[in-house]
């Protein structure tokens, strides 16, 4: 998909204004030009650790016991760690 401008706009048209990026202040020609880099990376997907749904709601509650710590690993950057502690809630995407 990086690797294929073709692909990538097809990507970002699909997403149209939906996508947003959250750049922290970082301009986003630096931040484009890590894309190459990405073509190493395996992406997973993480599920958010949630219990069952209470009385019915369509929300699912988040789990009381490993919630807070994926939420703590994702704000201090360290959810690689957390993934390898908790395999079950890792999504491999290939």
């Amino acid at each position: 998909m990086l690797s294929n401008p073709v692909r990538l706009v097809a990507l970002l048209s699909a997403a149209g204004k939906d996508l947003t990026v959250d750049d922290d202040g970082l301009p986003l020609t630096k931040l484009v030009a890590v894309l190459p880099e990405l073509k190493n990376v395996d992406p997973v997907g993480l599920s958010l650790p949630v219990g069952p749904p209470v009385d019915g709601a369509a929300r699912l509650p988040l789990d009381p016991k490993q919630g807070p710590a994926f939420l703590a690993a994702l704000g201090e950057d360290r959810l690689a760690q957390w993934a390898a502690q908790h395999p079950e809630q890792v999504n491999p995407t290939r």
